[in-house]
């Protein structure tokens, strides 16, 4: 790995850490963290209540455009199906609620964007 991809990997990893934490002083219950299956990556699955939420962070400088819009149709697709997966591979399709979010996190200000899309 050159020396970007590992940075920007340990900035997502950071990213990530920033995110779960919110999570929790949210009072919700990390169940999985880099959910990985044939369709993507899930950054982090966490449940509140009834509602499990598929996150996806993104970790921005102040520099690029807000994480948000790294989200994209495509991005979208992939999360919606690997949450998909994720449902069917613990029996849960038909249990709960389900919120696809994103956090954003720019220069360590959080934004919780919830139910973002479907």
């Amino acid at each position: 790995m050159t020396d970007k991809q590992t940075f920007n990997q340990e900035f997502g990893e950071y990213g990530e850490d920033i995110a779960s934490r919110f999570c929790c002083k949210q009072n919700f219950k990390i169940i999985k963290r880099n959910y990985r299956c044939r369709f993507g990556e899930i950054d982090i699955i966490a449940q509140q209540g009834n509602t499990l939420h598929f996150i996806e962070v993104k970790n921005r400088s102040r520099d690029l455009i807000p994480g948000r819009y790294a989200v994209n149709a495509n991005k979208q697709r992939h999360i919606r199906q690997s949450a998909q997966n994720y449902l069917l591979q613990n029996d849960l399709a038909n249990e709960c609620l389900v919120s696809f979010d994103v956090i954003e996190i720019t220069d360590g200000q959080i934004e919780f964007l919830e139910n973002c899309f479907y």
